[in-house]
């Protein structure tokens, strides 16, 4: 009898399908049952080869080799997938075998891990395409049911391989001719660069050089006490203002002159005046529903939530709890058809669980805003992410918990009534001055019951005229008048929250959800792709997480500015990589063609590599505007790469002339134009903030020159939040288990690990050694959930798990294991020809008494070409001399 081969893009989903359909018998690596056969990948098995595969020529990194363009793209199995390669190779060999279904996550990251499998192992056989919305039981069944061919995603999968080898041409070439031209000699780290990253990184150091490059400015607020029928308070502001480009500072309520402000006070302290107000209705209409880039704003709003711990924990409760619809997607609505199982599911949460009240509510006054919901038009590959209807158990715990509490609040409130609120406006004259009083009143909570968010917000205005929407000419009399000295702040650093929507929105900074719409087509990345994003800019160093706060680094500043001096826009351009995102769109639609699409990658990477090899230095940093005098010699200062000098004198030797530099990187902030310009002016600067500590701890300090000495003088009581490398969980205080070595404890969380309770309890006063069993919460930028932990303290091992990342960037998979010292170790999954390979940390060692084996290194240069290379560097001083100013 023929059977079908599945292949899915993880073990938990075999495990969930063959659940599912019954009737299957497990053997090694897969699973079989009259009908089909099913396996897993382990996400991508198989990778495009490195530039050193296709060529040795390409090992050593020299900008003569670039740029690289393969004729064709050939793919390679990756390190530790051996096992997983063979198993499905020896399936697809299979004579019963005459069909293959992509199980697959139902996206275009799926639909890669899938075709690069296939293509890799050069089999041909008739594929049929699973799309499942849902992991629960009933929706694998309709999926296996309702299964599509698989050609009709062909487009969906060129689209996938195009977006793989742009990012290989650009990330290949850019990342090795970036680090030949900015690599210093004593960095380590190669200047990576990317077709998402780096405009990604652009709009960071964006707002972060505009946060340089702003000077506190003191100004005075003027709040008055007012007492008519009854006591409230106004703030001054002057109804003629209008705002100027060149005063950004500026505002309605602000007064720049403290003068005029101690005036005004005076002259409206104790006087009386007339108030008059406008109260209108506002409806506040409930909000859609999420797609993952909302849900991400959201959790990080709300919950301090990295993008990357919010998509985990959506995926988690997709794959593993089943009360989740698919979360990698895009749309915030639902298809037309789907009605009848949105209200089986309202009927299921009006029975059980913890949302009865709620969904019994709105069963009884009929659901709102249905219309904008179910919209076929608004759907993409998968609709809004809700609940399934599935009513979670005890197993649902912690961040899983909180995520699931978040999207089923947001199921409910999307279909019901909007909030009324009362807007009150009120102006009150005194002695020829203006004060401005608002208030918004919460008069029915509407959807807001369901979050919980009936707060009033402002202080409660009473109408002026008891009954009346309108009033003018009440008398109101000023009290007290209050002047508050402030001083200008430079604009919020970006938040992972708003990093998500200026992502989605190509840069732009857009609040309207429906302009939005038009434009997160046009986005950097997708909905699947943006917590990597912004993990990887993190691990490269390019930015570093500060509170919700993202700040990009010194290195990333110095990127973005080297690509824009040497006019590689495009790559540091939002819009413009937001435009290649459409064409990724418009290949899954059909409307352009993957050879269309390369060949403009291949111009465009062609275009980057020249420019970024045949860039000067002296036409980055020209001499065309000084800085200031420099303090030592009194020549002017110029920008150069790494630091600010004074200009050099081609009639002095380099070593005589004078020292003079500021270096760009000043304890972990960026020494910008304006910065230093005022340090050569005034030779001190007002408070600044943005220095770190090498521990990481943020502080603010002012800078003094003394000579040509610069001193960092920090302020007493400005240590603010720590950068953080190490994301902290919230604490479920039930134990996971036995210590598994210390028999008489018990295995608990910390925000950061999993410890012996021993060790806690030692910490707190008791000398004895400590347990030395700890697993960390966060392993290689990948979260170990609960269920992974208890598991590795149950059996001293975890499962094969995925999405590891290593220290040069790359995903792996691995098994943990526990080892003597209490620590974990990482067991890789196993290489052709030998058994499963461990890495312990340990030093390989000698036995004492052997000898080691003596090579011959052959030389890699002749005697004769060793001396011409002298001579050459003897006959170019010049050389020597420009890498020294730049």
């Amino acid at each position: 009898m023929s059977k079908a081969l599945v292949i899915t893009e993880k073990p938990s989903v075999a495990r969930d399908i063959v659940a599912a359909l019954g009737g299957f018998r497990e053997h090694d690596g897969f699973w079989e049952s009259d009908r089909t056969v099913v396996t897993f990948s382990v996400g991508h098995i198989v990778e495009l080869l490195a530039p050193e595969d296709i060529d040795p020529v390409y090992k050593r990194w020299t900008l003569d080799t670039l740029p690289i363009l393969p004729k064709e793209f050939k793919l390679k199995q990756k390190a530790g997938a051996a096992e997983r390669v063979r198993t499905i190779k020896k399936l697809l060999k299979r004579r019963d075998i005459d069909r293959i279904i992509n199980a697959c996550d139902a996206g275009r990251e799926g639909e890669l891990i899938f075709r690069e499998i296939l293509e890799f192992l050069g089999d041909s056989k008739p594929v049929q395409r699973l799309w499942l919305q849902s992991m629960t039981a009933n929706a694998i069944r309709s999926g296996f049911e309702q299964l599509e061919p698989g050609e009709l995603y062909d487009n969906l999968g060129a689209a996938a391989a195009c977006r793989s080898r742009a990012d290989w041409l650009i990330g290949m070439n850019a990342t090795r001719a970036l680090t030949r031209r900015l690599k210093g000699r004593r960095e380590r780290t190669a200047w990576s660069a990317g077709r998402v990253q780096t405009p990604t990184l652009a709009i960071l150091v964006g707002r972060e050089l505009e946060i340089l490059a702003h000077l506190p400015r003191p100004y005075w607020r003027l709040e008055a006490r007012f007492q008519a029928n009854h006591e409230y308070a106004g703030i001054w502001f002057d109804p003629g203002f209008q705002a100027q480009k060149d005063q950004p500072d500026a505002a309605d309520d602000r007064i720049f002159d403290e003068h005029r402000a101690l005036s005004i006070a005076n002259a409206v302290e104790g006087q009386t005046g007339t108030a008059r107000e406008t109260r209108k209705p506002s409806r506040e209409t409930a909000p859609p529903l999420f797609d993952m880039t909302s849900l991400q704003r959201e959790a990080n709003g709300r919950l301090g939530w990295s993008a990357k711990r919010t998509l985990n924990s959506a995926q988690r409760c997709y794959e593993i709890h089943k009360v989740l619809t698919y979360p990698r997607t895009d749309s915030r609505c639902l298809p037309s058809d789907y009605r009848p199982t949105v209200d089986q599911i309202l009927q299921t949460f009006a029975q059980r669980g913890a949302f009865r009240a709620e969904a019994r509510q709105l069963i009884k006054q009929g659901m709102q805003n249905t219309g904008r919901t179910f919209d076929d038009s608004k759907i993409s590959d998968h609709f809004a992410i809700i609940p399934t209807g599935h009513v979670p158990g005890a197993t649902l715990k912690g961040d899983d918990a909180r995520l699931f509490d978040v999207v089923a609040r947001r199921f409910l409130a999307t279909f019901y009534p909007p909030a009324i609120w009362t807007r009150v406006e009120r102006v009150t004259e005194v002695a020829g001055h203006s004060f401005r009083s608002r208030s918004r009143t919460l008069d029915e909570p509407g959807w807001r019951t369901v979050l919980g968010q009936t707060e009033q917000e402002d202080q409660v205005l009473p109408a002026l005229v008891p009954g009346q929407a309108e009033a003018e000419g009440v008398q109101a009399r000023s009290l007290e008048v209050e002047t508050q000295a402030e001083k200008t702040k430079p604009p919020p650093r970006i938040t992972e929250a708003r990093l998500l929507s200026l992502m989605e929105n190509a840069g732009r900074y857009i609040d309207d959800d429906d302009l939005a719409d038009v434009l997160h087509e046009k986005g950097i990345g997708t909905a699947a792709t943006r917590a990597d994003i912004i993990e990887n800019l993190l691990l490269k160093s390019y930015v570093v997480r500060i509170g919700k706060a993202l700040r990009p680094t010194v290195k990333g500043i110095r990127l973005v500015d080297v690509l824009r001096r040497i006019h590689v826009d495009r790559l540091a351009s939002p819009e413009l990589t937001g435009e290649m995102e459409y064409e990724l769109r418009e290949i899954e639609r059909g409307h352009i063609t993957a050879k269309e699409f390369l060949e403009k990658m291949v111009d465009y990477t062609t275009k980057i590599v020249e420019r970024t090899r045949e860039f000067g230095y002296d036409e980055l940093y020209p001499n065309d505007e000084a800085l200031g005098p420099c303090p030592g010699c009194g020549k002017p200062v110029y920008e150069r790469s790494w630091f600010y000098r004074c200009k050099e004198d081609p009639n002095v030797d380099p070593d005589q002339d004078c020292d003079f530099r500021l270096w760009k990187d000043k304890a972990g902030r960026y020494m910008d134009r304006g910065t230093v310009r005022l340090l050569l002016e005034k030779h001190e600067t007002p408070v600044l903030d943005g220095f770190m500590y090498q521990d990481g701890r943020t502080y603010s300090a002012s800078l003094m020159l003394e000579g040509k000495e610069l001193k960092l003088v920090p302020l007493e009581g400005s240590v603010g939040e720590r950068a953080i490398d190490t994301p902290e969980y919230e604490v479920d205080d039930t134990p996971l288990g036995p210590c598994p070595r210390d028999h008489g404890s018990e295995i608990v969380e910390t925000p950061t690990h999993y410890v012996c309770k021993s060790t806690i309890e030692r910490a707190e006063g008791d000398a004895s050694k400590p347990c030395p069993f700890t697993f960390p919460r966060t392993v290689c930028h990948r979260e170990m959930t609960r269920t992974e932990a208890e598991h590795y303290v149950k059996h001293k091992r975890t499962e094969m798990l995925e999405e590891f990342i290593s220290k040069r960037g790359r995903p792996f998979s691995a098994t943990l294991f526990l080892k003597e010292n209490g620590r974990h170790g990482f067991e890789f999954a196993q290489r052709t020809g030998g058994g499963r390979r461990k890495a312990t940390g340990k030093k390989t060692t000698r036995k004492k008494g052997t000898t080691r084996k003596k090579t011959t290194r052959r030389k890699a240069t002749t005697p004769k070409k060793v001396a011409a290379k002298v001579v050459r560097r003897k006959a170019t001083p010049k050389a020597s001399k420009r890498r020294t100013s730049s």
